[in-house]
């Protein structure tokens, strides 16, 4: 028999009528969605700045490879081969803020330093630094590599060299050896 209202009309449009028990699992996977969300969310966040980081870390390494290209090339000119070097590491930074870019200067192993014309068989170096922030949340850890005033030290023909330093809070830095041939 089916069941009807006063008017012996049965209510269709009300829907089904549905009674929750305790112990069933209605609303469980939002529970659990909602307790997965925060670590989730970190996750694509720590993923988006990693690359975010990466792709400057390429960047700046493709500038720093083509100021070594351009010291090489113009090594017959003196003085002004280590400021094309410069200008093409800052020329050459891509979608980096160029005003950060930080150019280490340019040193030799050689007999030669970037005052003299370079002779062959020299052997040098092009470093530059770029600002980085990765911070895990809630602790004082930052994932960059060089924290501030930290440097790069670069070994030619046993001898180190301090090229340049961090000035920012944290930065990435590359650099690149030139043989003169």
């Amino acid at each position: 028999m089916k069941q009807s209202d006063k008017f012996s009309r049965r209510s269709w449009w009300r829907g089904p009528r549905t009674v929750t028990h305790a112990g069933r699992e209605e609303g469980g996977a939002l529970y659990e969605f909602a307790m997965v969300l925060p670590v989730l969310a970190t996750v694509l966040v720590a993923i988006i700045f990693g690359g975010i980081t990466f792709f400057n870390y390429v960047e700046l390494a493709n500038a720093v490879a083509v100021g070594g290209r351009a010291l090489a090339n113009s090594r017959t000119q003196g003085t002004s081969a280590c400021s094309q070097a410069t200008s093409a590491i800052t020329n050459s930074a891509g979608n980096l803020n160029v005003a950060q870019v930080v150019t280490g200067t340019v040193e030799f192993a050689g007999s030669s330093s970037c005052a003299s014309t370079l002779q062959s068989g020299d052997a040098g170096f092009v470093s530059a630094v770029y600002p980085c922030n990765l911070p895990i949340p809630f602790t004082n850890i930052n994932l960059c590599p060089i924290a501030s005033g930290g440097n790069i030290t670069v070994t030619l023909s046993g001898t180190q060299y301090t090229p340049v330093s961090c000035p920012y809070s944290h930065c990435i830095s590359a650099t690149t050896t030139v043989y003169i041939e």
